[in-house]
């Protein structure tokens, strides 16, 4: 009889301690749930006045890529314009050249 009673009484001190322990760890992570919370909340509004007041647009990086995209598209097309001029006007220039070394060569041969 002794022997289920200090059995009773041992698993009664059990059962509390095994609780008393799971509440105090339930009480810890909701202590650091809570600070981990407020402590990023603070940095993400700090951050954020402070990228505010500094000038930073959320906006910019893309309205800045959009920007270099439309500018590099134009140059191609002055390009490719540039580059059909340049094939229209080659037969005149190679005639032209043509027409130099002939001259040169003319005025080589009087020479002689």
């Amino acid at each position: 009889m002794f022997i289920l009673l200090l059995l009773i009484f041992l698993g009664l001190v059990f059962f509390f301690v095994m609780m008393f322990g799971a509440m105090i760890t339930a009480v810890v992570a909701i202590i650091v749930g809570v600070t981990t919370i407020t402590i990023l909340a603070s940095v993400w509004l700090g951050t954020s006045y402070y990228l505010k007041e500094s000038g930073n647009k959320p906006k910019t990086a893309q309205e800045t890529y959009r920007q270099v995209d439309s500018d590099l598209k134009q140059i191609v097309r002055d390009l490719q314009e540039i580059r059909s001029e340049l094939d229209d006007a080659e037969p005149r220039l190679r005639n032209m050249e043509f027409l130099k070394y002939a001259r040169q060569n003319r005025n080589g041969e009087n020479e002689s």
